[in-house]
């Protein structure tokens, strides 16, 4: 009898210094925000912030539609073509060559936010990543997959962005006829005259004139394997 008293606050000091997680921390994806469209864009930088037109956020929310701050926003690119930067110019962001994964906690809103830099890999020919290549985590729940275009097509040793070679690598995915992912620019399945549009006013507009600078350091990057 007297083993048992002392059991019971044994145990409750127990759960008071190392609490269960309730549900209400555990993001729930029905809550959360991913960007509508169902796509986001890989860009370049103008040597000082990622292009502004590869902005998108994430909201992380609970079962009560409670926002969950710090939470672990991680973008998976194992499944794409896409070479990531590893100096992603933004001192809150981890970009992990390993697992190909860019990583960002939440604010108090329970929103991280991100600029993705990088290039598509080279040699891809006609092919090339399936759509929604990206997945969503927070806190290792699934959230959402997302299209992951990209306007540097050339992958550039010299870390040059968007510029004429870019060009002619989409004009040559345009005339391939199987409308590659990495140069449709809406994600409508269909590479055409308005996905050139926007991608030459990216080009005119010298947010993504760089990509990830040289030199070549093979554990430091500037770029992942």
């Amino acid at each position: 009898m007297l083993e048992r008293l002392l059991i019971v606050p044994v145990t409750l000091a127990a759960l008071l210094t190392h609490p269960v997680p309730s549900a209400a921390q555990i993001p729930d994806p029905a809550n959360s925000e991913c960007p509508p469209q169902g796509w986001i864009y890989v860009v370049g930088h103008d040597g000082t912030v990622g292009d502004a037109r590869g902005e998108f956020c994430i909201i992380v929310r609970d079962f009560n539609n409670v926002p969950i701050e710090n939470s672990s926003v991680v973008l998976d690119f194992s499944g794409c073509d896409i070479q990531l930067c590893i100096d992603q110019l933004d001192p809150d962001v981890i970009v992990d060559c390993v697992s190909q994964t860019v990583r960002k906690l939440t604010d108090l809103g329970g929103k991280a936010c991100f600029r993705v830099i990088g290039k598509s890999r080279s040699g891809l020919g006609c092919g090339g990543q399936p759509p929604r290549c990206v997945q969503i985590f927070a806190d290792g729940v699934f959230l959402c997959s997302l299209s992951a275009p990209t306007f540097d097509l050339v992958n550039n040793p010299d870390g040059s962005g968007v510029g004429a070679e870019d060009l002619a690598a989409w004009l040559s995915a345009y005339f391939c006829g199987s409308n590659p992912v990495r140069a449709d620019y809406l994600c409508d399945g269909a590479v055409g005259a308005t996905d050139l549009a926007r991608w030459l006013t990216v080009y005119f507009a010298l947010g993504s004139s760089l990509s990830c600078p040289p030199p070549k350091d093979p554990v430091n990057g500037p770029k992942c394997p």
